[in-house]
């Protein structure tokens, strides 16, 4: 059976190979809708990290939106019909910085919610989306539902696992933001102390846990 994050890499392999794409990310939501643990595909770490601090709450594409439209592959112009113009314009600004002309969500759902999903993103040189390539999306996304709704996450960690192995405060304020794939820096900004701190509790969490980077913490936590 495979990992999350081994499911993540082949979801993103497979799909950049059937229609491509200029970046992408995968992630799960936790039960409060929310996007966490992003896989990231085509280096988008810069564009991701000024995504999270300033334009997340714009995204027509955030899981709630997409679970009120209720379909495995969401488009951007489709999403946008749900919140207002300014927001959208001011979404718009971002990805016109990062050179993105289009984006597709693709949606995994389990009991009607969605639990993992996709953004695939087009720079100006492949330019929009064709609707026979959201089709041939469509199609994937119906081949891998199964699958990947027998892998949703949890949104608290293991309780077992903290029993054993208990958080100091910091490191308790640290793992949700760790969750969020949130950048040293920007998880420092957050905590008012410094990135090298954060690497020290880092360093702590993943030997308390014996793990050897982020995405098997955030996976022996959360899965």
């Amino acid at each position: 059976m495979q990992s999350p994050q081994e499911l993540g890499v082949y979801c993103l392999n497979a799909f950049t190979r059937a229609v491509p794409a200029s970046l992408a990310a995968f992630y799960h939501i936790d039960d409060g809708l929310s996007a966490f643990d992003f896989q990231l595909y085509g280096d988008p770490t810069q564009m991701h990290d000024s995504y999270l601090r300033r334009y997340r709450h714009l995204d027509p594409l955030q899981p709630g939106y997409c679970q009120q439209i209720g379909r495995g592959v969401v488009s951007l112009r489709d999403a946008q019909a749900l919140q207002s113009k300014q927001r959208n314009e001011g979404y718009q600004t971002f990805l016109s910085q990062h050179d993105v002309v289009d984006v597709t969500e693709v949606m995994f759902y389990r009991r009607n919610r969605p639990v993992m999903g996709m953004s695939l993103l087009r720079k100006s040189r492949f330019g929009s989306f064709t609707p026979q390539e959201l089709n041939t999306l469509q199609s994937l996304q119906e081949m891998l539902q199964l699958a990947v709704s027998t892998r949703a996450s949890e949104i608290a960690p293991a309780q077992a696992e903290l029993h054993h192995r208990p958080l100091t405060e910091r490191e308790a304020q640290l793992l949700p933001l760790v969750r969020q794939g949130l950048s040293n820096k920007v998880m420092a900004r957050e905590l008012g102390i410094a990135p090298s701190t954060i690497k020290t509790h880092l360093d702590h969490l993943y030997r308390k846990f014996d793990v050897t980077n982020r995405t098997e913490l955030v996976g022996r936590l959360y899965s």
